[in-house]
């Protein structure tokens, strides 16, 4: 592993111009000190001793005292074209020092090629752009948009799916993580996902005829009034575990939704711009046709912005005086997801994530193989799960294991993500600029991990 500095293409800032406190070497401790005492306690950090990163480059990361680490888990599914990649700070430093911000009651370039570069990656019929700040608010504008479209309050969503934290967004996730009272609104209903293996009827694919699709039907005519606003659904739930029902799944639901007169809403926040591989949507591999798709996360590549792209009829009476963000299509944030749209396709990363990722899975069901905490690989392209279980038999979820799992990887520089309803699942979603050579590295880890984390079992 190697983190360089910046490319010589890119203007180094000058640090006499840029606030002391910032460019000063901070220790660990003294960043963990200053957290303590202003921080709010929902601010918090993986590991036991806490990392502190400065620096990096690729799929690499860099801590304050020159560590480096493997990420495997790009920030939480975010950093897709990598760290400092050229082009991308590039295009970030040259609008900043033209325009960083003024609202979208004004017209600006970067705007108006974004909205233009998304109706051309688009699936066919989706034209029509709204940008905003995070998935949280793409997915609470769609919403709003939809029911006022429909004139119908009915919203379904799916079980163990994550859609935001914003309230709306909170109200249509149940992927385990409430930790205070709250009722979901009148008009908020769900349905199964397809969760094979863990499936809510107790049966098994393909022998099961898809029975959590076809539950659609049940839960609309008996928990609404025969038709609905919206579903919406993830195509791989990321929070939920990277769960990935069977292809049909989709097709089916969506044939119900139609048939009740609703709209499609897939939430590409996580699957979105090419993490699937081999497209740009994770929808597109199922041959189903959203009315919506929801964005965010590797849509700027860790500079904040979400939006949604719909059909024009849909979007038609949705003006002004229904919808606004202050920062909502701000310069600096377009430019840089115009920056990701293109270097995606300068760097064939579509077909990368298909080919790197095959090999990815391929290793981690070796690892199954010779390690019984693995109950199930899942996942496609560089969106992958691995769940972890204490018996292969039971599937008493390996939630305390895991965190051992990620101990050792850290400590060997590799950086993993954590999810599911019982946080026993490894998400492995990393910047699409990985490498095969850190892939090898890191099954090498999580092979030591592994072994490490089953002495207690």
């Amino acid at each position: 592993m190697a983190c360089a500095a910046y490319s010589e293409v890119v203007i180094a800032m000058n640090d006499e111009l840029v606030p002391k406190d910032l460019t000063r070497k901070y220790s660990q401790k003294e960043i963990l000190e200053i957290e303590k005492k202003y921080l709010a306690p929902a601010v918090g950090h993986y590991y036991e001793d806490p990392v502190l990163f400065v620096d990096g480059e690729g799929a690499v990361l860099k801590d304050s005292t020159g560590k480096e680490y493997i990420d495997l888990f790009a920030g939480i599914c975010t950093t897709i074209t990598g760290y400092n990649h050229p082009k991308y700070v590039s295009t970030i430093q040259w609008q900043a020092e033209r325009l960083v911000y003024t609202s979208s009651l004004y017209s600006t370039i970067p705007y108006a090629v974004l909205v233009k570069r998304l109706a051309e990656i688009a699936p066919k019929g989706l034209t029509r752009s709204f940008i905003v700040n995070s998935g949280s608010e793409a997915n609470e504008a769609a919403i709003a948009m939809v029911c006022k479209y429909t004139r119908n309050p009915y919203i379904i969503a799916c079980q163990r799916a994550y859609h935001g934290r914003t309230t709306l967004a909170r109200e249509l996730s149940s992927a385990g993580w409430r930790t205070f009272p709250e009722a979901h609104p009148p008009g908020v209903r769900f349905t199964p996902y397809g969760y094979c293996y863990r499936c809510p009827f107790g049966r098994e694919h393909p022998g099961c005829d898809i029975e959590c699709a076809h539950y659609l039907r049940e839960v609309i005519r008996t928990q609404t009034n025969k038709a609905v606003a919206a579903f919406i659904a993830e195509p791989i739930q990321g929070v939920g575990g990277i769960v990935q029902p069977p292809i049909e799944y989709f097709r089916i639901v969506h044939e119900i939704v139609k048939e009740y007169n609703g709209i499609y809403i897939s939430d590409e926040v996580q699957t979105g711009f090419g993490r699937t591989g081999g497209k740009w949507w994770g929808i597109q591999h199922t041959g189903v046709e959203p009315d919506i798709i929801t964005m965010a996360k590797g849509f700027g590549s860790g500079i904040p912005i979400g939006g949604f792209i719909s059909r024009p009829e849909i979007a038609a009476d949705y003006t002004v005086t229904d919808a606004f963000a202050t920062f909502g299509g701000n310069p600096l944030s377009c430019a840089a997801a115009v920056a990701v749209i293109e270097i995606i396709k300068e760097e064939n990363y579509l077909e990368k994530a298909t080919k790197l990722g095959a090999v990815l899975k391929k290793k981690m069901e070796d690892l199954k193989d010779d390690h019984k905490i693995v109950g199930e690989v899942r996942g496609q392209g560089m969106m992958l799960g691995v769940e972890l279980v204490r018996d292969r038999t039971t599937k008493e979820p390996a939630t305390q294991e895991i965190l051992t799992v990620m101990e050792v990887c850290r400590e060997k520089g590799l950086l993993i993500g954590k999810g599911g309803l019982d946080n026993n699942v490894i998400r492995l979603q990393p910047p699409l600029e990985l490498s095969s050579e850190q892939v090898d590295q890191a099954c090498t880890i999580l092979d030591e991990a592994f072994t490490e984390a089953e002495k207690d079992l």
